[in-house]
């Protein structure tokens, strides 16, 4: 139990005029202004409270709160210049432009400059907490940060009442940060807090306030109500509270009355016991759990430079400096003094080993200090250095280093009941005995007298004294009240605490012992009257020697002069009553205590005689009597009065009395004595009597004791049975505790190493609370949202910057995960962030319970992707432009492709044509020169348009099975002429393990192999020319072939090698000139290859020739390949085949009509589908040949309704010039056939007209 308030910055403490009447203490900063005008707008004007409102504002902005608060409340409203004339009733406002200076606990507002700080909420409510005590309620408004936590917990500690503003506040950081610290009582909207502070003011306890000093002195402390409260506490949390100081308690009690608008104490006693809950609750509210780092300056200051190094100085190797902190709260303390200690050792070589063991009665307290996690504002009296070495930082604020930790031990424990730590070597115990009333804080120091070593410590706090104890303690150092262990003290029995719920009343004055008559004094009679007068001169002269006793024969207080019954003897200092009375009447006197102790009544014994002179002829007679004190006290209490007789006796005769005078004298001394020896006859009878009882108790006793004996030995054996066990368990403890030190250091490591990964990380996290407050964030958040901890740790993260992340998609999405436990992965989110302007966010969220406090939390993860998203944009927006790019060239390919093979499609036809007639040789070289032309036109618009297909994407690859031996050759039989004229060798090597049937594109097998040929041929003058196939790869589905064409051409510089595959690129300018030719050929050759996934390497040398080498992958398959249609030979013998054919140019039509006459066919032409399907409609035909571009109906339209809707499925041929958009997919799914493509092949034509119409 700890009661030191944390007064951070405070100067000096600030003790304001008290009044007798409520002081409301109101503090807000951004959004508190509203508040406040709400707050006023629903409060009376006859509380009886005065009000003073303290805002954050810039020292160089006017104020106008006084005339704007005026307008919402008849309640005057007034800037305060002097703290002293608050009066009810009235508002007070602290100015803009004053600041606070605190001189001998005097609040003074004095003029604020420019870099002076505002007055602070926690600097005013605390200066009104010290002085007003329990008559000040502190209120919180909206604002941020966390300005006001500490002065709440000043006005709770001290038994005032405190509010916060709930969630309606603007700004939440600054009550959430009261309301987290757990020092909020009411929670509530300002127009509530208003009718709260009404009902209030008009609350009894609160009435009577004003005309009382205290409101503890409502209850009286012989209340049985109050005797009520304190044994449930006792019996539910084992602490006896009557030790403490009972006007701490009542101000406690009260205030949990006034919380529950109870007026009367018993209601309040009939509720604890029905509500265990609210006994927990008070029982949290009497421990005063405040402390805070460092908190006397001066005093750590000589602890670091003076004490701790003393200490540490007399422990050699191997010894341990043991420290105990009782009432340690929530670590502080212990944590402090640690820091010191490393701070002194830093320097040595050997380092002694040291223990603190921290102890609280909160098991709350001991919790916190043992989760060794702090916030900044609990930071404040500490260092920057200090921090950076001894705290790492965390989501939840600063945690203790493992250096620190591992010196400090925490621990519940009840100082007044539970034993004490041992061996010790210095105790702090500051502002603990404020809290305990005298016999506790003689318990404690006892306790602390056993635990300490010799030469141990002990230091308390600034308005602590051990006065009580002084035979225990000596002052070591007064200032910073250090006291040391008297050596000569021996160890003491610990007193056991007797329970009280009263407090004596009446001040007892202690009279000095004193061996010297006081001199008479003359008593002057007072105007207090005759009786005063009468009784002070009965005290100073007849007071009857008398001294007062505890049952321990300790004399407690001395009363008139009794150095004639009393000396000091001889030696040690003693304040036993039996050593210190005279021989003569100490037998006696402890016949009589033992009779009064005994019995509990008075005794009185005369007829003492003592010899004052030591002599034979003279004795005085002396009378004693012992009476029980009837008053209720720390422990009961004895009160001897000793009187002393006028007469004096001689026993022996004197030479000048007469016999007869002697022998009466005689007489009378025989029958004293015959009548004190019959007395001491019936004392001895009777001592004699108890000696027997006494005697047959012992025997029983000595029975019992053997017994007992014979059971210790069996219980002995059994211990030692269990000492082994226990050291065998030890052992099992040792080993586990080093296992679970080890586990601790790999968890320190590990949260170390997530801390060190966490700080650097790119991307920004943040950790929220269950209410969606912030707790936590790491660097690069603040940095690139460009904020600081202090504007968002506590902020509700709907309310941070500008409510930029008021997203109503992220609200849905953050409750769904508070409520279902569910995840989110790349939920993106675009706000636009007042520094930062628009960002898109990608977030990743997830919700975790911390398993040692089971709170609930949402760790959110961002990543900024708005260079992402524009880049995004941008690539969309060039692959649009690519694809509309590609799409114009498409289309222009295709309207080339159309307008180019028509015309040449004529031209070769009828080149052909011409050739089938009688021509002159001249006339036949003309045409046949036409004819090369014209192929030669539409090998290069082919390679034009295969180069654009395969750059599209769009070539596709037939699955055909087809003889690729028998390919190859009908390919090398074209150039046999070219061969023979250049008297060249032609050398085939062909694998015979490769299947003559292969499933794949022949004609782009075709292309590649004419292609590479075709330049072999062109480049080569002399030697030969070689085609190689080999198996490269087989599988049970695939096969892989390695094609090699080689020759002994020109060959390729080195340097072209690697660029001879590119678009238009030949070996040289000289080669283009010599051989001609549009450098497409190699292009795309190794674009069909790749296509189809392939490869193509080149080896060649300048002189000697090249080789090119391939691979292509090919299908196995059963099936026979299609018909030869180069090998077709015209059947001139069916002739009855009828041909409707669609054809809109008229040179194409006068080219088919030519062909089909050739053919022997019957034919009908027209020049669009819809008078092609007119024909269907009214004549009979075996084939449709149909174009694909004609006006009114195109040949898709047409198929599609000869198919759909005459539902005829006669064979047709599509017919193409459009070799670039022609989709044959989409040939076959309206319904055609096949195709052929422009420049018709009359060979191919005519076979595929067989091969459907058969």
């Amino acid at each position: 139990m700890k009661a030191t308030l944390n007064k951070t910055k405070l100067p000096s403490k600030a003790t304001p005029k008290e009044n007798t009447f409520p002081v409301v203490a109101i503090g807000s900063s951004a959004g508190g202004l509203e508040a406040m005008m709400e707050l006023l707008k629903y409060l009376p004007a006859d509380t009886g409270m005065a009000f003073i409102y303290v805002q954050h504002l810039s020292p160089d902005h006017k104020s106008l709160l006084t005339e704007i608060l005026s307008k919402k409340t008849s309640m005057i409203v007034q800037e305060i210049d002097d703290m002293d004339k608050i009066k009810p009733d009235n508002v007070f406002v602290i100015p803009y432009n004053k600041g606070i200076e605190v001189t001998d606990g005097h609040i003074k507002l004095i003029p604020r400059s420019d870099s002076s700080a505002a007055i602070t909420i926690d600097i005013l409510f605390s200066s009104l907490a010290e002085a007003q005590k329990e008559r000040v309620i502190g209120i919180i408004l909206s604002g941020s940060a966390s300005d006001g936590t500490v002065g709440m917990k000043a006005i709770k500690q001290e038994g005032g009442l405190t509010f916060a503003q709930d969630d309606s506040a603007k700004f939440t950081s600054m009550p959430h940060s009261a309301i987290a610290a757990g020092t909020v009582d009411f929670i509530l909207s300002p127009k509530d807090i208003a009718l709260e502070l009404a009902r209030l003011s008009k609350h009894p306890l609160v009435k009577t306030n004003r005309l009382k000093s205290g409101e503890e002195d409502l209850i009286e402390n012989s209340n049985p109500d109050l005797k009520i409260i304190l044994n449930l506490l006792h019996k539910d949390t084992g602490v006896d509270f009557s030790a403490y100081k009972m006007n701490t308690i009542k101000r406690r009690i009260l205030r949990r009355m006034l919380l529950y608008k109870i007026t009367i104490l018993k209601d309040y006693a009939k509720m604890l016991a029905q509500k265990k809950e609210e006994i927990d609750i008070l029982y949290q509210d009497l421990l005063i759990n405040v402390t805070s780092f460092f908190r006397d300056t001066d005093t750590h200051k000589y602890l670091k430079e003076t004490l701790l190094p003393k200490l540490l100085k007399r422990k050699t190797n191997g010894e341990s400096l043991r420290i105990w902190v009782p009432a340690c709260a929530t670590g502080e303390e212990p944590y402090s003094i640690a820091m010191m200690l490393l701070e002194i050792q830093e320097s040595k070589t050997s380092i002694i080993p040291v223990q603190i063991f921290a102890t609280d009665l909160s098991v709350q307290a001991i919790g916190k200090a043992r989760l060794e996690i702090y916030t900044m504002q609990e930071l404040e009296t500490v260092s920057p250095k200090r921090i950076q070495r001894f705290f790492v930082k965390t989501d939840a604020g600063f945690r203790v280093n493992k250096a620190v930790r591992d010196m400090c031990v925490f621990a519940p424990h009840n100082i007044l009941r539970d034993p004490p730590f041992s061996r010790l070597d210095f105790i702090s115990c500051c502002n603990l005995f404020i809290y305990f009333d005298i016999p506790a804080q003689k318990k404690a120091v006892n306790t602390f007298h056993y635990a300490l070593n010799d030469d141990g410590f002990l230091m308390l706090g600034k308005s602590e004294n051990i006065s009580q104890s002084a035979n225990l303690f000596t002052s070591f150092n007064k200032k910073y009240k250090i006291f040391s262990r008297k050596i000569n003290s021996g160890t003491r029995t610990l007193p056991a605490l007797l329970p009280r719920y009263a407090q004596t009343t009446s001040n007892e004055i202690n009279i000095p012992v004193t061996n010297k008559i006081k001199p008479k004094q003359s008593i002057l009679i007072s105007q207090s009257g005759l009786d005063n007068a009468i009784d002070s001169v009965l005290i100073s002269e007849f007071m009857p020697a008398s001294v007062v006793i505890n049952y321990q024969m300790e004399i407690v207080q001395f009363r008139g002069v009794t150095e004639l019954f009393l000396t000091h003897p001889k030696g040690k200092a003693t304040f036993n009553i039996l050593k210190m009375a005279r021989p003569e009447i100490a037998f006696e006197l402890r016949n009589a205590i033992s009779k009064v102790i005994k019995t509990k009544q008075r005794f009185r014994k005369s007829g003492i005689e003592m010899n004052l002179a030591n002599t034979d002829t003279s004795i005085r007679i002396m009378s004693l009597e012992v009476v029980p004190l009837q008053i209720e006290t720390d422990e009961p209490l004895l009160l001897i009065l000793f009187t002393e007789h006028e007469q004096t006796e001689s026993f022996f005769p004197n030479p000048h009395t007469t016999d007869k005078g002697a022998s009466l004298a005689k007489d009378r001394r025989i029958k004293k004595l015959e009548l004190e020896l019959a007395a001491a006859h019936a004392d001895a009878f009777e001592i004699a009597q108890a000696q027997e009882a006494f005697t047959e108790d012992l025997q029983r006793a000595n029975e019992e004791v053997v017994s007992s004996n014979e059971e210790l030995q069996t219980v002995n054996e059994e211990l030692e049975t269990s000492k082994e066990e226990i050291e065998s368990a030890n052992e099992e403890l040792t080993t586990t505790n080093q296992e679970l030190q080890t586990r601790n250091d790999l968890l320190n490591e590990a949260y170390d190493y997530a801390e060190a990964l966490l700080s650097t990380l790119h991307e920004p996290m943040m950790v929220l609370d269950k209410n969606l407050r912030v707790k936590s964030a790491n660097n690069i958040f603040y940095k690139i949202f460009n904020v600081n901890e202090e504007e968002t740790v506590g902020m509700l993260l709907y309310d941070l910057g500008n409510k930029q992340w008021d997203i109503p998609r992220l609200r849905e999405l953050l409750e769904d995960i508070l409520q279902k436990n569910t995840h989110s992965h790349n939920f993106e989110i675009t706000s636009v962030f007042p520094s930062i302007g628009e960002k898109t966010l990608l977030l990743n969220a997830r919700r975790i319970i911390q398993k040692m406090n089971h709170e609930e939390l949402v760790l959110l993860a961002f990543s900024d992707i708005t260079a992402n998203k524009l880049f995004e944009k941008e690539l969309m927006d060039a692959k649009i432009f690519a694809e509309n790019a590609t799409k114009s060239k498409q289309q222009f390919l295709s309207n080339m492709s159309h307008e180019i093979r028509t015309p040449l499609n004529s031209i070769l036809g009828f080149t052909n044509v011409l050739l089938k007639t009688e021509l002159g040789i001249e006339q036949k070289e003309f045409v046949h020169a036409i004819k090369t032309s014209g192929k030669s036109l539409n090998l290069l618009v082919n390679d034009i348009l295969d180069l654009a297909k395969v750059d599209a994407g769009k070539m596709i690859f037939a699955k055909q099975p087809f003889e690729i031996f028998k390919s190859i050759d009908s390919i090398l039989h074209s150039f046999n002429l070219k061969i023979k004229e250049k008297n060249l060798e032609l050398v085939k090597e062909y694998d015979n393990k490769i299947p003559a049937m292969l499933l794949g594109d022949s004609i782009r097998l075709n292309q590649i192999v004419l292609n590479l040929i075709s330049n072999a041929v062109k480049f080569t003058f002399n030697g030969k020319i070689g085609i190689g196939l080999k198996l490269l790869q087989e599988d049970k589905e695939n096969i892989t072939i390695e094609f090699a064409i080689s020759d002994t051409g020109i060959g390729i510089a080195t340097d072209k090698v690697k660029s001879i595959f590119n678009i238009f690129e030949q070996a040289g300018f000289s080669t283009t000139n010599s051989y001609g030719g549009t450098g497409l050929g190699l292009a795309i050759v190794k674009q069909l290859i790749e296509a189809q996934g392939g490869r193509i390497h080149l080896k060649s040398k300048l002189g000697k020739g090249s080789t090119f080498t391939f691979t292509i992958p090919f299908a196995k398959t059963s099936i026979q390949s299609e018909i030869d249609v180069e090998g077709v030979k015209l059947d001139n013998s069916i002739n009855t085949i009828r041909v409707l054919v669609a054809e809109d140019v008229l040179l194409n039509q006068l080219l088919i009509k030519i062909l089909l006459n050739d053919f022997g066919f019957l034919y009908d032409i027209v020049g669009n589908g819809k008078l092609a399907i007119e024909k269907l409609q009214t004549n009979s035909y075996d084939i449709v040949l149909m174009d694909l571009q004609m006006p009114e109906m195109n040949g898709f339209e047409t198929t599609n309704y000869i198919r759909q809707t005459m539902h005829s499925q006669i064979p047709i041929i599509a017919l193409t010039a459009d070799v670039t958009n022609a989709d044959f997919a989409k040939c076959k799914e309206m319904g055609m056939d096949d195709y052929i493509s422009k420049p018709i092949n009359e060979n191919l034509l005519y076979s595929k007209i067989i091969a459907l119409v058969k």
